[in-house]
């Protein structure tokens, strides 16, 4: 190396060796620790180093999965929302709140099993339709369930044992919601040697797809004329697009809640970074969809799963991931029972909520000129 590159290279590492943050040079590779070896720190380790992704994150939802009630009850707490405590409970008797931050709260008492009945679930309205509301979960009558949630909403997740000794708590975990280490690993060794050891950074569509999903991947469960929530993974992988991986769209560090100053970020690829002969036409078509704001998300990502609230017939609060429309009038959304969505879109959910009053004949009509 000549010396003049070594002097600026020192120059550069300077300012970190002064910030306590010294790094050795040296020509070996990192390794990456399996996450048998290593151990749960906590996302506050991460901050210390990582303090802009760390901001960032908790804005997000994942953070959020799985909440203490004391801290639920501090006003800000959540990035973008209030939780309440339901009217004929106290807080003294909600020991853990699931969700919370975007669609809806359920509330755990202190044996760890999750209240149901009348007022057990607080929906929340980001789309400022109408205000927040308690409405029953499950059944009519009062009651309690275990808590089986923990895969997917806890970080370091084992299917062994009952947390804190809860009865109704199934599983034990490291921490509460999905933190850092749920995505990347456990992150102690990193944490006292970061720059000799690398965490693991799984961008595979399969990672997600072990939370983003119900039942059997091949299958699309639905309910009460809606998509089941949280099955982006099962919807995306009947389609084209499963060759892609979600972070190829997706920044998983930036929430997209409707509040997030950040959320045009959260987007890292646009339809029209790859459909470009498909923009093109729908810009030129006589059916002036583009001129007048609507976008591809509109048509081709209609809200179709629902999580808590259905703000019409076509209509619920979860944006879908299946992309393909079936222009067929007489085309079924649904299996007849219901009980499962048919891998594609029907005008209804794609058209109906924008055009009401047109029949379905006429929409599948109208559909072939979007993209002239």
């Amino acid at each position: 190396m000549k010396t003049a590159a070594r002097v600026f290279l020192l120059g550069l590492l300077a300012p970190l060796v002064a910030m306590g943050c010294e790094r050795k040079v040296t020509n070996e590779v990192t390794e990456i620790v399996s996450p048998d070896v290593s151990f749960y720190v906590g996302s506050d380790a991460c901050q210390a180093c990582h303090p802009s992704l760390h901001a960032s994150f908790m804005k997000t939802g994942h953070p959020f999965k799985l909440n203490d009630a004391d801290d639920v009850q501090d006003p800000n707490y959540y990035p973008f929302s209030t939780v309440q405590n339901p009217p004929d409970l106290a807080w003294s008797e909600i020991d853990l709140v699931i969700g919370g931050f975007w669609w809806k709260a359920r509330y755990i008492r202190a044996d760890g099993r999750i209240y149901t009945g009348p007022n057990r679930q607080y929906n929340l309205r980001p789309d400022n339709l109408a205000p927040p509301e308690f409405v029953k979960y499950e059944t009519d009558t009062p009651g309690t369930k275990d808590y089986d949630c923990g895969r997917c909403h806890t970080t370091g997740y084992k299917a062994q044992g009952n947390q804190d000794g809860k009865p109704g708590l199934i599983g034990t975990w490291a921490s509460n919601g999905i933190q850092c280490e749920a995505c990347h690993g456990p992150g102690g060794v990193h944490a006292n040697s970061p720059y000799d050891v690398r965490m693991v950074i799984d961008r595979s569509n399969e990672l997600c797809g072990k939370c983003h999903v119900r039942g059997a991947v091949n299958t699309i469960p639905a309910q009460g004329g809606f998509i089941r929530h949280h099955e982006q993974w099962n919807e995306m992988f009947t389609t084209k697009h499963s060759g892609i991986q979600c972070v190829t769209c997706h920044d998983p560090h930036i929430g997209l809640h409707p509040s997030n100053p950040d959320r045009d970020m959260a987007i890292r690829l646009q339809c029209e970074n790859c459909h470009m002969k498909e923009t093109k036409s729908f810009e030129n078509s006589s059916i002036l969809h583009y001129d007048a704001g609507i976008t591809c998300e509109d048509c081709h990502m209609p809200k179709a799963s629902k999580s808590a609230v259905a703000i019409g017939t076509y209509e619920a609060d979860v944006a879908t991931h299946l992309w393909r429309i079936n222009t067929d009038a007489n085309a079924e959304m649904f299996t007849p029972d219901g009980k499962f969505a048919n891998g594609y879109l029907t005008l209804n959910f794609a058209c109906s909520r924008c055009h009401p009053a047109k029949t379905l004949g006429e929409l599948s009509s109208d559909a072939a000129n979007v993209h002239e």
